[in-house]
C-alpha cells in the first residue's frame, strides 16, 4: 500500500463530487509517483498543468477538466512530473498526451467576462503606444485590449515576465515594473510589440508541441526597429526591472 501523503487545496468552492474527484486524482498521482502530492485545482484559461517540487512534496496545479480524466491521462500527469531520471523523451510523450486531452476538452475552459484594464499609467500610456504600433507595423490589424498588470509589493523576484498575451481573451497585460520614468518608452514599446506579434503570428502546434516563438515570429521581431536597442537596454537594467515599483 502506498504510504505517500496526499494534501489538497481548492481555489474555488466546489460541490461534494468535485472534492471527491480531486481526492481521487491526488491519490492517483501520489500512487504513481510514490511521492507526497499537493494538488490545487483551478479554473483559469492559461496554463492547464504545472508542477514544482518543494520540501519533498510535488505541488500540482491542474485545470478542473482533469478531475475526471481517464487513467492514461492521470499516468501522463504523473510522468510529466517524474519520476526523476525518467528522461526527456518520456516527459515529452507525457506532455503530448496532456496537450491532446486539453485540445479535446477545450470547450470546458471558462470564458471569463471582460476584465477591467487600465492602459494609462503613471509614466506610460499603453493604449497610445499600442495604437501607434498597430498602424506602423500591423496595418491596424491587431484586435486586442491592453493594460497594466496588478502591482504586487513585498515579493522579491528573480525573473520578470514583462508582458503576456491572452489569446482567448485577446488581452495584453504589461508588467507594472515598466511603468516608471526610469524605463524609456522605446523599451515599453518593444515589449508591447512583442505581445502584439503573438496575435499577428499565432501559436502553432508541431508534432504535438505548441510553438509560440517560431521562425516567422523571430524574423518579424528582429525586424522591429528598436529590437536590438531594447535588448541592450534590458541587459543593462535587469536590476531595475526586478525591483518593485514604488
Amino acid at each position: 500500500m502506498n504510504s505517500a501523503v496526499r494534501q489538497l487545496s481548492l481555489f474555488r468552492p466546489a460541490r461534494q463530487e468535485r472534492v471527491a474527484a480531486a481526492h481521487r486524482l491526488a491519490d492517483g498521482l501520489s500512487a504513481r509517483l510514490l511521492e507526497r502530492v499537493h494538488l490545487a485545482v483551478h479554473d483559469n484559461r492559461s496554463t492547464m498543468v504545472s508542477f514544482r517540487r518543494r520540501a519533498g512534496v510535488v505541488h500540482y496545479r491542474v485545470h478542473h477538466m482533469f478531475l475526471d480524466a481517464p487513467e492514461e491521462v492521470v499516468s501522463a500527469l504523473a510522468a510529466f512530473a517524474g519520476p526523476r531520471g525518467g528522461g526527456a523523451a518520456h516527459r515529452r510523450r507525457a506532455g503530448e498526451r496532456i496537450d491532446a486531452y486539453v485540445r479535446s476538452h477545450r470547450q470546458r475552459i471558462t470564458v471569463a467576462p471582460p476584465e477591467h484594464l487600465q492602459p494609462r499609467g503613471r509614466a506610460h500610456d499603453l493604449k497610445a503606444i499600442f495604437d501607434r504600433l498597430n498602424i506602423a507595423h500591423f496595418g491596424g490589424g491587431v484586435d486586442a485590449r491592453i493594460g497594466w498588470g496588478a502591482v504586487r509589493l513585498g515579493r522579491r523576484r528573480r525573473t520578470v515576465k514583462t508582458g503576456v498575451y491572452l489569446e482567448d481573451a485577446r488581452v495584453i497585460r504589461i508588467h507594472p515594473t515598466l511603468d516608471r520614468p526610469e524605463v524609456p518608452e522605446f523599451y515599453v514599446a518593444a515589449v508591447v510589440f512583442h505581445e502584439m506579434l503573438h496575435q499577428a503570428v499565432p501559436t502553432v502546434e508541431r508534432n504535438g508541441r505548441r510553438v509560440m516563438h517560431g521562425r516567422e515570429f523571430r524574423r518579424r521581431e528582429r525586424g522591429y526597429p528598436d529590437h536590438e536597442r531594447a535588448r541592450a537596454w534590458e541587459a543593462r537594467n535587469l536590476a531595475l526591472l526586478l525591483s518593485s515599483p514604488a
